[in-house]
């Protein structure tokens, strides 16, 4: 009786209007959500608020993937969380709004990755010609396509029309959720109401350019562990083995956790079934393991990062806190101490080489690698 009530309760609402009934673990998404949203929120605010005083690809890229991060985590604090509070019935529409937003941050996060890679080959591999490579017209172009293209894929092309809302009833749904109530070959069963081929296209987008990255890193680091040409080259080879092991420790993140994400949908492209959309709820939620890792990834192995990233929370600390002032003062006077202040030359301090041999020396370091900038203690240049 209490089944038959239900099923009648069920089908009073229209067939494009579903109750929300899915379930994606309300604590863990949200503690999960929370550390993604604070950790790239301070990837963010440190890049900006200490920036390179040259510009640096390196760093935009950075905050794209961030940004993209930061997209995920508020997606899933409000699917995983707030629609349960909030939503009693959800409409079809609006899925595709959800489902196409986590796709689309998804993939311009991807992306990152791969710019990321891209960059450091040029500015390894084809180091003389760098600057005139990643300008900044380039560098600005590619951030926005990489948010312009998966919006219009994932997004904007379903919102037009390229779904299957017309083949669903919601009313199916209603009864029983683990039901297929999308119909015909060109739907898909794991995001409803998306069609198959727009699961494929990203399934094959993110397998692609995992691949790319994977390749373009192969090729750096066969170059790098392989030169041998000058012995100045020595300390260059070890930051840049650093940065590699760096970009190599989120890239195996991004393989291991998105990349189950993106064979699902390619499987479902050719297996194309209901339970499938369980699967990639709980590949969904992995995934987000990767955008939960990388602040702590930047903040460990990026030195300049993680001391700019004290030294904006012990700012905090002093405005919000005043009887801390006096206990962080000490750093803040470590930080200006290191600027030469006007009537004191380090050519006379005792102990130390005069101006002129520091010169010579940098010289003799140009002679045996005239192309190469030398490490600079920007924000990031090196990992």
């Amino acid at each position: 009786m209490t089944s038959l009530n239900y099923t009648l309760e069920a089908g009073n609402f229209s067939k494009e209007l579903c109750l929300n009934q899915e379930s994606w673990g309300s604590a863990i998404t949200t503690v999960a959500a929370a550390v993604i949203v604070v950790g790239n929120l301070l990837v963010i605010l440190v890049l900006i608020k200490f920036p390179s005083r040259r510009f640096r690809p390196l760093n935009w890229f950075i905050v794209q993937m961030a940004v993209a991060d930061l997209g995920v985590g508020l997606l899933l604090l409000w699917i995983g969380t707030f629609t349960r509070m909030l939503l009693e019935t959800v409409s079809l529409v609006s899925s595709i709004f959800v489902y196409g937003s986590l796709a689309f941050t998804t993939s311009t996060s991807t992306l990152g990755v791969t710019f990321i890679a891209v960059d450091r080959y040029f500015y390894i591999i084809k180091h003389s010609r760098y600057k005139s490579i990643m300008t900044r017209r380039k560098v600005a172009v590619a951030i926005v396509l990489a948010f312009i293209v998966p919006f219009t894929v994932f997004i904007l092309g379903p919102s037009l029309g390229w779904n299957c809302i017309s083949t669903c009833d919601c009313r199916i749904y209603n009864t029983d959720p683990s039901a297929q109530y999308c119909f015909g070959a060109h739907c898909s069963q794991m995001m409803t109401p998306f069609r198959s081929a727009t699961v494929l296209i990203g399934g094959i987008s993110l397998l692609s350019l995992l691949g790319m990255s994977i390749a373009l890193y192969t090729r750096i680091f066969y170059k790098v562990h392989f030169q041998r040409n000058c012995a100045l080259h020595k300390n260059r080879r070890k930051s840049e083995l650093r940065m590699i092991k760096t970009m190599l420790i989120v890239l195996s993140g991004f393989v291991a956790t998105t990349g189950p994400l993106a064979v699902c949908c390619f499987v479902s492209y050719l297996h194309n079934v209901r339970t499938l959309h369980f699967i990639m709820r709980i590949l969904v939620i992995i995934s987000t393991i990767n955008s939960i890792l990388n602040p702590f990834f930047y903040f460990w192995r990026i030195p300049d990062m993680y001391k700019n990233l004290r030294y904006m929370l012990r700012t905090w600390l002093v405005f919000c806190l005043p009887c801390c002032k006096e206990r962080c003062a000490p750093s803040r006077q470590r930080r200006v101490s290191g600027i030469a202040l006007p009537g004191i030359s380090n050519s006379k301090r005792p102990g130390r080489p005069s101006e002129t041999s520091l010169t010579l020396h940098a010289r003799a370091n140009d002679k045996c690698h005239a192309s190469h900038d030398g490490l600079q203690s920007g924000t990031v240049d090196f990992f």
